[in-house]
């Protein structure tokens, strides 16, 4: 990294206060903007300018929160925590994207296949299905995650607009695309983010199974999981 690249600021967003609360408490210096009715935290955390806002659940705020501080702050990379419906993983766990899908985009009647999307690059179109983390920081949360928590994995997150309390979706994921965990945010911020070159990171605790058998006090679990991402993101901040 050059240390043109290293003076920008790493961007974080979070689909709810409970995944970013923790993370602004902990901003020094911290000044504020709306904009589009979104709030955008511009501080320092353990040393390192960050940009920190939520953007509300589903996959189109997500995506414009994200154009919006990719525009206004040119971030060097953007981080998505928060909490998410495991696939195959035990509760409580952290899961790190090795790479995002979107499963909801279905273009199977033009002939695609599921998940595949479609970006311009000028007159030309390019096409993808899964879009790959940026590799350095993904190793990084995951040796954090690691040593910090032991219950860590690396593998396909998976975005949707659609919360997924199925047990035959979750296995559908999982079969379908290799899915860990299932959100509604992190892949459309990929999306965004591959859009302007700019790489990202998804770090996700794991507060259900995706199905029907999440804990009985799920709000409360929710942000018990969502304070063990926010917490470990603090202490890698500085490595990323």
């Amino acid at each position: 990294m050059t240390e043109a690249s290293r003076q920008k600021p790493i961007g974080i967003i979070g689909a709810m206060t409970m995944e970013v609360k923790g993370l602004i408490a902990r901003l020094e210096e911290d000044k504020t903007r709306e904009i589009a009715g979104l709030v955008f935290h511009q501080g320092r955390l353990d040393g390192v300018d960050c940009v920190v806002a939520k953007c509300a659940p589903g996959k189109v705020n997500s995506a414009v929160c994200a154009q919006i501080m990719i525009l206004e702050y040119s971030p060097r990379l953007v981080i998505n925590l928060g909490v998410a419906g495991g696939v195959g993983v035990g509760i409580g766990d952290l899961v790190v994207a090795s790479q995002c899908v979107q499963h909801d985009f279905d273009p199977t009647p033009l002939g695609d296949p599921l998940g595949c999307l479609s970006i311009c690059r000028g007159e030309e179109e390019e096409s993808f299905i899964q879009l790959h983390s940026d590799k350095q920081a993904a190793e990084v949360l995951l040796e954090e995650a690691k040593t910090i928590y032991g219950g860590a994995h690396l593998g396909v997150i998976a975005t949707g607009d659609a919360f997924v309390a199925d047990p035959a979706k979750s296995r559908w994921l999982n079969e379908t695309f290799g899915a860990k965990a299932v959100e509604m945010e992190g892949a459309s911020i990929a999306q965004a983010c591959y859009m302007n070159r700019v790489p990202f990171a998804v770090l996700r605790a794991i507060s259900d199974n995706a199905n029907d058998e999440s804990p009985a006090d799920f709000p409360a679990f929710a942000k018990e999981c969502a304070d063990k991402s926010a917490q470990l993101l603090a202490k890698t901040i500085a490595r990323l």
